[in-house]
């Protein structure tokens, strides 16, 4: 339910999280230990949403206008990040490399299927995503990242680009930690723009969140002005070096990290876990057979998000 403390304040952010674990046999599938989802707060209705963070200024000015030919958001905007009261930017100068139109196209899936959630929807009922009209940039901290586990993310961000049409950019290696209340804006790491992506691979130790069976989590923050439509502006992903890297050194194939980094990503473009068993945001994975129909329409939804020239 929500939370009747919270709709008032302007403007906003909150994140989305979930998470992944892996089974080799179906026959032996548990329920996701229910600790990874309630921890949160209430906030927009859905328990999954953590790391809640308030700002109390924002000065209104009108959107920039965008195409009629693709949907934008339409709330009242803000003057370069300033809060009204004059105190330090909050957030970074709206529209960084935002275009007039989409920079991609999702691919049409094979198959129609409905078995697919959001994790976060608009009052129009369109889900919340990330604008397609400018790109995402990640970053990634490899530090304890099993040998040549780079082509396993390059590859997923590649499947999900296709997928959604969002255009990813690589902005290279990164030193900064995982942590359940990231900042979306960091101006001294990542200057004045909304933080990229951040791809983590981590230990339990660093990120509590990937204790027990638990191998993946994913989850991005969204930003809106006061009730006015939720954009993602960024997010993290957490990999759990050990488990993956003793598959992999097991000689497992990689198409279970790949199912992993796959399912996490769905999650950090807004989709939710689904009862579908056949589906990759199945919340187990037991057998890593990528995307399937209801994962790829879920995708190709959320890869037709409003643009944000006002974020």
């Amino acid at each position: 339910m929500d939370d009747p403390g919270l709709r008032d304040r302007t403007p906003r952010h909150s994140r989305a999280r979930s998470a992944v674990r892996v089974v080799r046999n179906l026959a032996a599938v548990v329920l996701i230990a229910g600790a990874a989802f309630l921890s949160a707060g209430l906030v927009y209705g859905d328990p999954r949403f953590v790391g809640l963070f308030e700002f109390n200024g924002g000065a209104d000015a009108k959107p920039a206008s965008a195409p009629a030919s693709h949907p934008t958001a339409s709330p009242a905007g803000r003057k370069a990040g300033i809060p009204a009261d004059g105190s330090q930017m909050a957030v970074p100068p709206p529209g960084f490399e935002e275009q007039d139109q989409p920079l991609g196209q999702p691919q049409t899936p094979p198959s129609a299927s409905k078995s697919y959630k959001f994790l976060a929807t608009n009052a129009d009922g369109g889900p919340v995503g990330y604008s397609p009209c400018r790109p995402l940039h990640y970053v990634v901290n490899s530090a304890l990242a099993p040998k040549d586990a780079g082509p396993l993310v390059e590859n997923a961000i590649k499947t999900i680009s296709e997928a959604t049409g969002i255009r990813f950019v690589n902005d290279g290696p990164t030193t900064e930690a995982p942590s359940q209340s990231r900042a979306p804006y960091q101006k001294a790491r990542y200057g004045e723009r909304w933080a990229p992506l951040l791809i983590a691979w981590t230990t339990p130790e660093q990120a509590p969140q990937l204790k027990g069976a638990v191998i993946g989590t994913g989850g991005s923050t969204h930003f809106s002005f006061g009730d006015g439509p939720k954009s993602f502006v960024t997010g993290s992903l957490e990999l759990d070096a050990p488990q993956i890297t003793e598959d992999l050194d097991r000689g497992d194939n990689s198409a279970y990290a790949t199912a992993v980094i796959l399912h996490e990503l769905g999650h950090v473009m807004g989709l939710e876990h689904v009862e579908d068993p056949t589906q990759l945001m199945y919340p187990e994975i037991g057998a890593p057979d990528g995307l399937a129909a209801g994962d790829l329409n879920g995708l190709y939804e959320l890869g037709h998000a409003p643009c944000r020239k006002d974020l």
